[in-house]
């Protein structure tokens, strides 16, 4: 009995499964949502290998590997980072100040977040694998602002030195409370001195940033008989309220020659001194220390007429 019923079912089965295929046939897909469905799927397909691969939306994006990358505010430059290991971006400012809306800062009580900054370095640790920007300022003065977007990988945790184009250094926009705190802490005329024993010895002052002489500020002149003075190749340091060059000074004759500190003078000089030699004999270089006050314009003048003037 039971084998009869259910060939009866297997039989029924069979003879209506036919007439259903044959009654129902495939509903037609209009061409329209075939096209969105296909763009929505394409969609999803570059989003998730955007998920998987975070430099995919940068592939034609111009991503630094170098160590020292040259900033220019207003431009934004693309590098790589250690994703969930500490990077370490060593900015050309004395006390730096992240604004970022992809990374968290740290915490009132001093924890670190995915930022962290210490003196003029900027630490950015993230586990986030798609890229995060940020821009980095002077603290206090909004005149340079250097943009950044790092792409997360899979690498070792970096270290990255942000440089200053040379035409874009603006003199005393780096100043800051850290080299204000520095200078004050002794006499002017000590930390002068201070300032030239540290840049002899290659030691930059604290709080102080140090770039190559920027195109847009006007370096020092020395007029010197016999000696070539140039500050084109040479350095610049900026503290609060000093600016030191730092230049280079050849004896361009046929006579041993003793270098005149006040052949660089002028109303905004504050002192200038050489490093390591004073007397120069021909064909010899020296460094030669300027040290400017960052003042806010040009000392007033006022025209004298000559009492010889109609003779």
């Amino acid at each position: 009995m039971k084998k009869i019923k259910c060939s009866l079912a297997l039989s029924v089965a069979l003879a209506i499964s036919p007439s259903i295929n044959a009654q129902d046939a495939i509903p037609v897909v209009p061409a329209s949502v075939m096209k969105k469905a296909s763009a929505e799927a394409k969609k999803l397909s570059v989003e998730s290998e955007s998920r998987a691969n975070p430099e995919s939306g940068y592939r034609g994006a111009n991503v630094s590997q170098d160590a020292v990358v040259k900033m220019t505010p207003g431009v934004n430059q693309i590098i790589p980072v250690a994703i969930g290991h500490p990077n370490r971006i060593v900015t050309p400012f004395g006390n730096p100040e992240v604004v970022s809306t992809s990374l968290t800062g740290g915490s009132d009580d001093g924890e670190c977040g995915e930022v962290c900054i210490k003196d003029n370095v900027v630490y950015v640790a993230t586990k986030k694998n798609h890229p995060v920007t940020m821009f980095v300022t002077e603290k206090g003065s909004e005149s340079q602002a250097l943009s950044l977007t790092m792409v997360p990988r899979e690498i070792p945790p970096r270290e990255v030195f942000l440089k200053l184009d040379g035409s874009s250094v603006v003199a005393g926009a780096q100043s800051n409370p850290k080299a204000e705190r520095w200078e004050r802490s002794k006499p002017y005329i000590e930390t002068i001195r201070t300032i030239f024993r540290k840049l002899a010895l290659g030691d930059v002052p604290q709080g102080y940033s140090m770039n190559k002489t920027p195109n847009n500020i006007t370096p020092p002149y020395c007029d010197h008989p016999g000696m070539a003075v140039s500050f084109k190749n040479g350095q610049v340091l900026m503290g609060h309220s000093l600016t030191v060059f730092v230049g280079v000074a050849e004896n361009n004759s046929s006579n041993a020659l003793e270098f005149n500190e006040a052949t660089c003078g002028d109303w905004d000089v504050a002192a200038v001194t050489t490093w390591p030699l004073k007397v120069l004999e021909p064909g010899q270089q020296t460094e030669v220390y300027v040290a400017r006050k960052n003042a806010k314009g040009k000392a007033p003048t006022s025209k004298r007429p000559s009492l010889l003037r109609g003779k």
